[in-house]
């Protein structure tokens, strides 16, 4: 399962390494459908990166802080600074792996 955190642990998580950080909620469809594709990728890159989720609808604040116009949106992270390009309603698991591994050059 893919840990859900709010906006204070947010900016601890992000600080070290490669993290992907992907925003939605509960009543949205795609998020619900890419679920599974984030648990297996997490299993998959485990010790690469670290994968969490922040619900947005909780966290207000830092959805706008953040710019976010359309959930999912995944932002990829290394050491603390977003890198590559954002995701924003991903279609399928190899168009989010492929992301990761580009953004995190892995």
């Amino acid at each position: 399962m893919v840990e859900i955190i709010n906006s204070d642990k947010y900016t601890e998580v992000i600080k070290n390494g490669n993290v992907l950080i992907v925003l939605g909620s509960t009543w949205c469809k795609d998020c619900v459908r890419i679920e599974p594709f984030l648990k297996e990728l997490k299993e998959a890159y485990a010790g690469n990166i670290g994968i969490y989720k922040i619900d947005t609808r909780e966290n207000e604040d830092l959805s706008a802080e953040l710019n976010i116009r359309a959930i999912p949106t995944l932002i990829f992270y290394r050491d603390g600074l977003e890198v590559g390009t954002r995701l924003v309603e991903p279609q399928s698991k190899d168009l989010i792996e492929n992301a990761i591994k580009e953004n995190f050059s892995l």
